[in-house]
């Protein structure tokens, strides 16, 4: 049994994926073994149409396919749990048994960030920059890995592979957790944001609007006017504003630290993939060697911290294609 939509042909097999972000929603058809059929990606301004349901009815109206294959696999920001899953920083929510209703069978649900760190799984992303060394994608191998990005938040996860190939992926919201200051600069960073004494999070100094946060902080400390208005604008200006300069290194500092910490946590002694667009904007920051330092400040831990593969990655439609990795190995078709 197969549908047609243009000139090409879906197999009644195929799994519909959803990539549901704040302000944009991708979907796109896999094949049963995971693989993005990548001329049925249609991406909709989260802010146009109405729900998850009606972006559905509408990608299906533009492929031009009488029903949605049955199986379905989404990711959304913020924590997944139970059956109505809100979307972080919007009134959107995702029913489990509204999606059930609609498709036919049971969606999988996955954290955002989770279904990236599937994608490192699926194939080999593009390696920018070995920071340690490091000539691949370390989550080849075997053996449990961090994968961090920078965005519009932190996301945090970890991969498991075992010796025989079988693959683990644990979401997390260690973004969440609290913000590692390991060195006086750091220390007085977190204290000049901190509100009523409350400890500041990791997400709230390692992501966009973090650095913008550091950005007029920086300027309030100097007496300056700050004249960058969007995280944007500070990437941007890093050559001609000084204090654009200071905060992207102090960022890139603030993410070391961070990393650093979170491989202890989560035992990532394999390898470290750093993901997302800020962490490529900043990239000449990364590489400063007064900042990757930070990644090993434990006394105890320093040697085997150093030695960590660390690597600065991207691929596309990454939530997509680890969306149907995941779903690849939900249903055993490894």
């Amino acid at each position: 049994m197969s549908r047609r939509y243009g000139r090409d042909l879906v197999q009644a097999d195929n799994a519909v994926l959803g990539s549901i972000g704040r302000k944009r929603i991708c979907f796109g058809l896999s094949t049963r073994n995971g693989s993005i059929l990548h001329e049925t990606i249609r991406t909709y301004d989260a802010h146009v149409v109405s729900g998850v349901s009606a972006a559905l009815t509408t990608f299906q109206r533009d492929l031009g396919i009488s029903v949605l294959p049955r199986r379905s696999a989404f990711s959304v920001p913020g924590l997944v749990r139970g059956d109505a899953i809100s979307i972080t920083k919007t009134s959107w929510f995702l029913s489990r048994s509204g999606l059930k209703g609609m498709l036919g069978e049971p969606p999988l649900v996955l954290n955002d960030f989770a279904a990236e760190a599937w994608a490192l799984c699926a194939a080999e992303g593009h390696v920018r920059e070995a920071f340690s060394g490091s000539n691949g994608s370390p989550a080849k191998r075997s053996g449990t890995f961090l994968v961090i990005g920078i965005t519009s938040g932190l996301g945090v996860a970890a991969i498991h592979r075992n010796e025989t190939g079988a693959v683990t992926v644990l979401p997390t919201e260690a973004g969440h957790g609290a913000f590692a200051a390991v060195t006086p600069e750091l220390i007085d960073l977190a204290a000049m944001l901190s509100i009523s004494r409350q400890p500041v999070t990791a997400e709230e100094l390692v992501s966009a609007p973090g650095l913008l946060t550091i950005y007029n902080a920086l300027s309030r400390q100097r007496g300056c006017l700050p004249r960058a208005k969007t995280p944007e604008d500070v990437t941007r200006s890093t050559a001609t504003d000084p204090i654009a300069h200071a905060a992207c290194d102090l960022l890139a500092k603030a993410f070391w630290a961070q990393a650093g910490s979170l491989t202890m946590s989560l035992g990532a002694w394999d390898g470290l993939l750093v993901a997302g667009a800020v962490a490529h904007a900043i990239l000449p920051s990364l590489r400063k060697p007064e900042a990757q330092a930070l990644f090993a400040t434990s006394m105890k831990f320093r040697r085997a911290l150093s030695d960590v593969p660390r690597a600065l990655i991207s691929y596309e439609n990454a939530e997509l294609v680890g969306l149907g990795e995941a779903l690849r190995h939900r249903w055993g078709h490894a």
